[in-house]
């Protein structure tokens, strides 16, 4: 049964309880229907937890929001479609699902929520996207490469780290470290690299990527 529609003016001046008793009782019931979605109602249902605690949130999809000063804002909405502030999100992911803003009395906006759980992938984490992969090349002294962040950073990579790697049964020795250096700024895009003091025995690195 739908929640009844909420009639304002009720009871109108003049009228008898007999003639506005079924209006008075769908406005009296639809507020409470309306209360208990996503709620616990006035009556502790359901279960027995105290009235007025959420239950479950469902947030109707935004497709602008602006900044209330002093006020926090918690919304959900699509990544490249929702605009904040009049400034277009960064579509990650682009795949049209909805994801989970926070926007400061600041105007400070973070995408909460968002993944690619791949071997070459991502997941935003409070506002920071970190982004991860793995290069299978051999780590002679001098080999050279670039890594295209997919996707690139909205706005700054912070920080980037490797972790050499080889094929099992035949560790390097000692004698053999390798360092994987990067150039430096490092683009919202991309970065390069360059191994050094290696071996051909290490035929692969993971790397990670920190920026928002």
């Amino acid at each position: 049964m739908p929640i009844p529609t909420y009639t304002a003016g009720y009871p109108p001046d003049g009228s008898s309880l007999g003639q506005t008793k079924s209006t008075i009782r769908n406005n009296l019931d639809g507020t409470f229907q309306t209360l208990g979605v996503d709620h616990i109602n006035n009556n502790g249902q359901p279960g027995s937890k105290p009235p007025g605690y959420h239950t479950i949130i469902h947030e109707v999809t935004q497709t602008s929001v602006t900044t209330v000063a002093g006020v926090n804002q918690i919304f959900s909405g699509v990544p490249g479609t929702l605009i904040v502030n009049g400034v277009t999100t960064a579509a990650i992911p682009s795949n049209g699902d909805t994801q989970l803003y926070s926007l400061t009395g600041a105007g400070i906006l973070s995408q909460l929520t968002g993944n690619s759980s791949t071997s070459n992938g991502y997941v935003w984490v409070g506002g920071i996207l970190i982004q991860w992969g793995q290069v299978v090349t051999s780590l002679n002294t001098g080999a050279t490469g670039t890594i295209t962040f997919s996707p690139a950073f909205p706005n700054n990579c912070f920080s980037f780290q490797t972790t050499p790697g080889f094929a099992a049964g035949n560790p390097p020795t000692n004698s053999n470290p390798c360092t994987i250096a990067y150039s430096t700024p490092i683009s919202k895009t991309a970065v390069s690299w360059e191994s050094f003091t290696a071996s051909s025995k290490y035929t692969n690195f993971y790397w990670t990527a920190i920026g928002n």
